[in-house]
């Protein structure tokens, strides 16, 4: 092919200088705004302006030009030619435009809302205090605090012992003497699982006067870091304990000793407790004889405090965890259980090791109310002596988990038609919450507002 002596260019072809192709953009570049020109209302002559420069027989002049918002300065703008009708509409033009400051501009402009006119008047402190009562009804604990230290009437309101019926300080830091004041305020429901106790001493509500300190029902202390001492002062100005959870907690004598003048007591759970011994088994069920409702599942007894247990049994119980006992609980035992406390409706013998039929046979001929019976991991009892249990007038669960192979449990199943098998793997006896009421205590709503 003949080169023609012609340079040619190629759509790809790059500037020597700054190496970009010509037929392409340059994105990177700045494109600046044209410069608008700006003047002075003097420096435009409006103020020369006079009938005299127009012509009489169009009797027409230049109008003014308009400001714009910029500060001592307008833009620029095309004249238009008005009628002398139109002369008496115009105004002259101010030599200075002032920009509005920040600190003047419109409330509505920033937020968006009209401005309030601002008034002297205190119309909340027109309201009675029942009124504010009911309004404080349906703020938030914490917001309450604050409300406290608005004025000395707010706080006279805010201390109602009725805004103070249930507390909830799971998972959170409390110190004895906040624990104090709450108390003092009348708390009937208080929910402290897994919460962290400061002890800063137990100085003034704690001392004298404890008026408030009785309206205290139900209590849930699973799981928390609550000293022996904190659990001591506690029992000792809480008298008329109902319900009471410590799960996970560690106790001494001396605590269960102070549980032992908890008369009233109808519910205590201390399922997996730590430290208790004979001694303070004894004074618990010396002194709680009103008891319904008992959970000892794997606190470590020892079988002379079983035997205790089964000899001498609140009158009124009505429901017993002994699961986690392993060798400590024999037949005798169970034996003892059903004649001394005939009236037992629902009975948790899981894990219990050693137990044989003869336990079964105690049980069927003693507890003739129970309704609710859990056997599960007790090796020693066999599928035919379990199949006896299917002729209890009342007997309506049976947990056997971990004890026959699935085709064992289906046979089972169809034998005993009106029992439920394998339902509930937990035992639910005195536990403070069950399933998915996580904000409740016994039933009872732990938070009772709505926000």
């Amino acid at each position: 092919m003949v080169n023609s002596g012609k340079k040619r260019t190629s759509k790809h072809a790059r500037s020597a200088k700054e190496n970009i192709p010509f037929n392409r953009k340059r994105a990177n570049i700045r494109i600046r705004p044209k410069k608008q020109y700006l003047s002075n209302v003097n420096e435009l002559g409006c103020g020369l302006l006079s009938d005299s420069d127009s012509s009489e027989g169009e009797k027409s002049e230049i109008t003014p030009c308009v400001p714009c918002d910029v500060n001592d300065a307008i833009l620029l703008q095309a004249p238009r030619v008005l009628q002398t009708s139109q002369r008496e509409n115009i105004q002259s033009v101010t030599q200075t435009i002032v920009r509005p400051s920040k600190h003047n501009v419109n409330l509505q402009s920033r937020t968006g809302y009209p401005e309030i006119p601002h008034n002297d008047t205190d119309y909340f402190s027109l309201l009675s205090d029942e009124i504010i009562l009911h309004v404080f009804y349906w703020l938030p604990k914490f917001t309450l605090a604050k409300c406290a230290r608005v004025c000395r009437r707010w706080n006279c309101v805010v201390g109602d012992r009725s805004l103070w019926k249930r507390i909830d300080l799971a998972n959170r830091r409390v110190s004895t003497s906040c624990l104090g004041l709450l108390l003092h305020r009348g708390v009937q429901v208080l929910r402290l699982t897994k919460a962290e106790i400061i002890e800063d001493g137990f100085d003034g509500y704690w001392k004298g006067d404890l008026s408030g300190f009785e309206s205290l029902q139900y209590l849930d202390l699973s799981l928390s870091s609550a000293s022996t001492q904190m659990m001591e002062h506690l029992f000792s100005s809480c008298p008329n304990l109902r319900k009471l959870s410590m799960e996970l907690c560690s106790i001494s004598d001396s605590v269960a000793k102070w549980l032992g003048h908890l008369s009233e007591l109808q519910v205590l759970n201390l399922s997996m407790c730590d430290g208790l011994s004979t001694c303070g088994l004894a004074n618990i069920l010396a002194g709680c004889r009103k008891l319904t409702s008992l959970n000892l599942a794997w606190t470590g007894l020892r079988q002379e405090s079983v035997a205790c247990l089964c000899q001498y049994p609140p009158p009124s119980l009505r429901k017993l965890n002994l699961s986690g006992c392993r060798e400590n609980i024999t037949d005798q035992e169970v034996r003892d259980l059903a004649l001394n406390c005939p009236g037992l409706l629902e009975l948790d013998l899981s894990d219990s090791t050693v137990i044989t039929s003869d336990a079964l046979d105690s049980i069927i001929c003693s507890l003739s109310n129970i309704q609710s019976l859990a056997l599960s991991r007790c090796y020693r009892l066999s599928c035919s002596s379990i199949r006896e249990l299917s002729t209890h007038p009342s007997l309506s669960k049976l947990e056997v988990f971990g004890m026959f192979r699935d085709g064992t449990m289906e046979q089972l199943k169809q034998e005993m038609e009106d029992i439920e098998l394998n339902r509930f793997p937990f035992s639910s006896i005195a536990r403070p919450t069950t399933g998915i009421r996580m904000t409740s205590l016994w039933g009872l709503r732990v938070r009772e507002n709505a926000v």
